[in-house]
């Protein structure tokens, strides 16, 4: 049970960490009014889901779409659901790993 958790953890850490990193980058090279006014994200500041929360919540609150332009907002809004789940799929199934190996063991 501890193994297909924490499978479920690693894959959905790696689909939140991969949909960050298009955010961040497609942003900062296409749409860089987005990428400063989402904070200037940076992949080494968003390397866990603790610093990775403020970006989640300002993709997750639309508040992108502020930015007034078109293209941008399109942008983020196709990000927005894979870069959501995946993080909240992350944090849930890290929470549950973690009382699975006390509870249960490997």
């Amino acid at each position: 049970m501890f193994w297909t958790i924490f499978a479920i953890f690693a894959v959905s850490l790696i689909a939140e960490s991969v949909t960050s990193w298009l955010f961040i980058k497609g942003s900062q090279a296409r749409h860089p009014s987005l990428w400063r006014h989402s904070g200037s994200p940076t992949l080494m500041g968003n390397g866990d889901l603790f610093n990775a929360w403020p970006l989640v919540r300002y993709v997750a609150q639309r508040r992108y779409a502020a930015v007034g332009e078109e293209e941008s907002i399109s942008f983020a809004d196709k990000l927005r659901v894979p870069l959501v789940v995946s993080y909240f799929l992350a944090a849930v199934s890290a929470i549950a790993c973690i009382g699975t190996y006390f509870i249960v063991g490997t």
